[in-house]
């Protein structure tokens, strides 16, 4: 028998077959994993965690961390899940958006997302305070007031249309966000 060296040589597999085998018998989930980790050890590249000015900082350290703390039953979807990142307690596809106020508006990238059953949409002040402003809970069918925004589907919210997301509010999770917020800026 061929080992996976041999079999990825002959072309029996392709490299990313074979790259993803040796990374997971390393321990490691697939050679992304393995890749992402060598270059935080190395200095290349900071952690996710660490790089405030990613744009995935927002989006997926702070917004969908603060979510499994908010609802109850959050199944978390792994980074780059398409469509969709958490499943809630209802078996709902749950899509979080994550947006800082901008030029007076808020603009929420959904791109051509038909696979989620809602759209999360977190509004916050600023990068630098992350004070969460709003919560919206819009299914996924009514993507209201989408607009091109440099080539992409957008949600934007703005003080001239606020009061079409108002029956879409969630002021009761919105208290246990700014909670949650609060707790991680003191650690």
């Amino acid at each position: 028998m061929k080992s996976m060296y041999q079999q990825c040589q002959d072309g029996d597999i392709s490299c990313k077959e074979y790259r993803d085998y040796v990374s997971i018998n390393r321990g490691y989930r697939d050679f992304n994993e393995y890749k992402n980790e060598w270059r935080h050890k190395v200095g290349i590249y900071q952690s996710m965690s660490e790089n405030v000015d990613c744009s995935n900082y927002l989006g997926i350290h702070i917004s969908e961390r603060l979510l499994s703390k908010i609802w109850n039953n959050v199944i978390r979807m792994s980074n780059g899940n398409r469509g969709y990142d958490f499943i809630c307690g209802k078996r709902f596809k749950v899509d979080v958006k994550s947006s800082c106020l901008c030029n007076d508006k808020w603009n929420f990238k959904i791109k051509k997302n038909k696979i989620t059953d809602y759209f999360l949409l977190l509004a916050f002040d600023n990068r630098e305070d992350l004070n969460p402003l709003h919560i919206w809970l819009i299914k996924g069918e009514q993507q209201i007031l989408c607009v091109k925004v440099n080539d992409r589907k957008c949600m934007v919210v703005s003080d001239n249309n606020i009061s079409l997301f108002k029956k879409y509010e969630q002021t009761d999770k919105l208290d246990k966000l700014v909670d949650c917020c609060n707790t991680l800026k003191e650690e």
